[in-house]
């Protein structure tokens, strides 16, 4: 399915090269929303993110020619979406962003995990496909909240459900790298949900999670 894509894509991006304006228009519906979402995620504000959306678009048609058609085309064109959206987040005011050691597991001098307050049993058996279902609906805010290389990775494998092995593609990284980054913002996330569920008026937010 995946090369069967990547052979569509590249189709259109030849008619694209060709100047073929329809080919160009059928590439905006084909990525629009993926795309949207992908500078949403980075920008956290519905006209920021489509204003970033349109200029992805705007280089993809200046800079098509550029593209080296041995290469995926989603993986290439991420990574324009990518600089778009951080390019107008750098141009905002800057967003506070959390040191993610100070929300990881820590440890006994014995080797036994430091039991997080109230809310540890809840955390330790919450699974990552568990919190991959309810990041979107739940999570955004702490996900934004994650540095650059950590909030991408998770943004695009638990939300934009892409594979992990497409994402480290776009982002030029190794997969360890990739499953390391993804491994330690999922725990960040984990944490603040447990802390956030164990609030008194969260209870509701608790129970929807915990289903």
């Amino acid at each position: 399915m995946a090369e069967d894509q990547n052979a569509s894509d590249l189709a259109l991006v030849q008619r694209i090269k060709r100047g073929d304006e329809e080919a160009f228009r059928e590439m905006v519906e084909r990525y629009h929303a993926r795309v949207y979402s992908l500078s949403y995620g980075v920008l956290r504000n519905a006209e920021d993110a489509e204003e970033a959306t349109q200029d992805s678009f705007l280089t993809l048609y200046r800079k098509i020619g550029t593209f080296d058609e041995s290469k995926k085309f989603f993986s290439w064109f991420y990574r324009v979406a990518l600089n778009q959206a951080y390019s107008r987040a750098r141009r905002r005011k800057p967003v506070t962003t959390v040191p993610i050691d100070d929300y990881l597991p820590r440890f006994q001098p014995d080797g036994h995990r430091t039991p997080a307050p109230e809310f540890s049993a809840w955390v330790d058996g919450v699974e990552d496909e568990v919190i991959a279902k309810n990041l979107a609906e739940r999570a955004e805010g702490f996900i934004a909240e994650l540095p650059e290389p950590y909030r991408d990775v998770i943004w695009m494998v638990d939300v934009e459900e892409m594979k992990p092995a497409d994402v480290a593609e776009t982002l030029e990284i190794t997969l360890p790298a990739l499953k390391s980054r993804l491994h330690r913002a999922r725990l960040y996330v984990r944490q603040r949900l447990a802390e956030a569920t164990a609030l008194p008026s969260s209870k509701g937010a608790e129970r929807r999670v915990a289903t």
